[in-house]
């Protein structure tokens, strides 16, 4: 829960972020990083928490879309930029959450999305809804950056601060072998 940290002090995440806790990360926890990814992007307690939930066409909000990459995948030096990061943000409008009773769970709202062709990362995506947004996670899961954040990330908290480079190559080399 730290890599993808959501706090409990915002709003519906008090009661959110235990459902992400049961849903999200106890089961994918110890698998494969793109299935928790998706789970995570997916996880109303995730939407909420980065504000993608008012993410509509006519005022795309960037907080999810940046945190996803800087945060969760590529890494801060990944190599995205602000024009990444404003066309994902345009591919994950209409992600939100259902209203009302039922709220903790995820929907998409085909009318909130914008949908023009987009580009992410060198990748078009053409009008597809849902699977735009879905077609970048993908990337996003098997990018060599995202290896290289999440094996420095995993040194750092098992081995040392400043972690032996040849370590994190080889980490970064097996997580893209095993996914």
């Amino acid at each position: 829960t730290d890599h993808f940290n959501i706090s409990v002090e915002k709003g519906d995440c008090f009661f959110l972020k235990t459902i992400d806790d049961r849903e999200v990360i106890r089961p994918h926890a110890l698998g494969r990083f793109r299935e928790l990814l998706w789970a995570s992007a997916h996880s109303p307690a995730m939407l909420v928490y980065l504000d993608n939930q008012v993410n509509g066409k006519d005022a795309p909000n960037e907080n999810y879309a940046r945190e996803v990459m800087e945060l969760h995948t590529l890494g801060v030096n990944g190599g995205y930029t602000q024009t990444d990061v404003m066309e994902l943000a345009r591919a994950l409008t209409g992600w939100t959450v259902k209203p009302n009773f039922w709220r903790g769970q995820f929907t998409f709202d085909v009318d909130q999305h914008d949908p023009g062709v987009k580009r992410v990362l060198g990748l078009t995506l053409e009008p597809a809804g849902l699977a735009e947004a879905e077609q970048v996670l993908e990337l996003l899961a098997a990018h060599p950056s995202t290896a290289r954040n999440v094996a420095t990330k995993l040194a750092r908290r098992f081995l040392a601060d400043d972690p032996p480079a040849e370590i994190v190559k080889q980490a970064a080399a097996a997580f893209l072998k095993t996914q």
